[in-house]
């Protein structure tokens, strides 16, 4: 349906495009890259797993996120909920068909636990806050492009990952009077993939498709060595966005997670053919070489919650994104 939307799109703008002064046109070519048309089309990501963001050149952008995961039973030995005000700095470099992009987040982290290992938390200690280095996140895509009748087309190989930098441990006082001490795992995520993308000056539409690994790193519960077992799921990310004006673009991304091995494991007793499917609508508007980016990111499964645990970005999430466009 996308494509079929693309193919009856492209003729008229591609109209309104032929119809611009050749002489316009080359010098538009000599200038810096102006940061309007195409550009407006790239999608805005909120945290992981996001579409790596294309076609911005060279930028510098500092973002806030807001999550919420309502039930951290994921991990069998925990209930309760917990929210995390995440500030990322991030850039993004394009050299030729090579892209590269970098963030480095800090977070703010609230939990409410109810219970670890069955037990029930003393109620004064309920609450706890920390702030911490989150997890670097680096990816790399080469794409090719064919250009014909107002339309690109982009087409090639990436690779995203992120590092377990995260740097938070928790001691909870059970109502027993125990002082219980535990770390949530944090995984290394490696997801290489293949990506699609076809742009006008109005309208662009991005598929990604990759297999992302989780790689484990056990935990410490309580002074015990807790083994956490890795996960492999396959990642869809489906975008459009659309560019009304030059200082406007509407986009829409739909993301789908699907667990391809089974987890035998006591502790992860959720994560057993787990389907993530989340909705992330974004605005971004544009000032000269400014932007501003406002992106939602709605949980539609039961799925979304789990994956949402596992990763830290939580199963509903909102995020506010200043960028500078070189």
């Amino acid at each position: 349906m996308l494509l079929v939307v693309l193919g009856i799109s492209t003729p008229a703008f591609a109209e309104q495009t032929d119809v611009r002064d050749p002489a316009e046109e080359d010098s538009s070519e000599e200038s810096p890259r102006d940061p309007s048309g195409t550009d407006m089309a790239a999608f805005p990501g909120i945290d992981y797993p996001s579409l790596q963001t294309l076609d911005l050149g060279r930028t510098l952008y500092l973002d806030h996120t807001y999550e919420q995961s309502n039930d951290l039973s994921t991990f069998a030995w925990v209930r309760g909920h917990g929210s995390n005000d995440r500030v990322a700095l991030g850039g993004t470099l394009r050299m030729g068909g090579l892209h590269l992009a970098a963030e480095l987040p800090l977070q703010y982290t609230r939990l409410h636990i109810d219970t670890l290992q069955g037990q029930p938390t003393a109620e004064q200690d309920r609450e706890k806050v920390s702030f911490s280095l989150g997890d670097i996140i680096l990816g790399v895509t080469y794409l090719w492009q064919l250009r014909s009748q107002g339309t690109t087309f982009h087409g090639g190989f990436d690779l995203r990952t992120r590092l377990p930098t995260h740097t938070t441990k928790y001691t909870f006082l059970l109502a027993s009077g125990y002082g219980y001490e535990f770390g949530f795992p944090y995984y290394l995520h490696v997801a290489p993939g293949l990506v699609l993308a076809l742009s006008s000056r109005y309208l662009s539409i991005t598929i990604n498709q990759a297999v992302l690994g989780m790689l484990a790193r056990d935990v410490s519960v309580s002074g015990i060595q807790q083994k956490v077992p890795n996960i492999f799921f396959w990642e869809s990310h489906y975008a459009v966005a659309v560019v009304p004006t030059e200082w406007l673009a509407l986009s829409l991304e739909l993301v789908s997670c699907i667990q391809l091995n089974r987890v035998d494991d006591a502790g992860f007793t959720t994560l057993h053919n787990v389907k993530a499917l989340d909705l992330n609508p974004a605005v971004t508007v544009s000032f000269e070489r400014y932007r501003l980016a406002l992106v939602i990111r709605m949980g539609l499964t039961r799925g979304s919650q789990d994956f949402g645990a596992i990763t830290f970005s939580g199963t509903h999430a909102a995020l506010v994104r200043l960028s500078y466009v070189f």
